[in-house]
């Protein structure tokens, strides 16, 4: 009996995730946000779990198992770089580029807040 109840209950932690994720994207189709549906999905799972509305005890075991399984959610990136080799290819610098400077704005930004903090601002 064991196994159907820790069943149901991974079961109704998916549910839960999908639930979220899902009104993230209706969120963000009936607001016509600039952003992806799966992002403001995250800021809405953020959000609940920073006010105690979902517990993280109630998602634990389906998102230790997203987490442990994560490289396998990237194969078709994977496979959809290789079908768009040829713009890499030929834009390949600038698209380089632009990612390099995301990741340095995205650190200074990290190391700002983590400098703030430790001041205590």
């Amino acid at each position: 009996m064991t196994t159907v109840l820790k069943t149901v209950s991974v079961m109704c932690q998916l549910a839960l995730i999908l639930l979220v994720s899902l009104a993230g994207d209706g969120i963000a189709r009936i607001l016509h946000l600039p952003l992806p549906g799966s992002v403001v999905g995250m800021i809405l799972l953020f959000a609940l779990l920073h006010f105690g509305i979902v517990k993280v005890s109630q998602i634990r075991e389906v998102a230790q198992f997203l987490l442990k399984h994560m490289a396998f959610l990237f194969v078709p990136l994977a496979v959809g770089f290789i079908n768009y080799w040829p713009l890499f290819y030929h834009d390949g610098l600038v698209l380089f580029s632009s990612l390099i400077l995301s990741f340095l704005a995205a650190f200074l930004v990290f190391r700002v807040t983590a400098f703030l903090k430790e001041r205590g601002e």
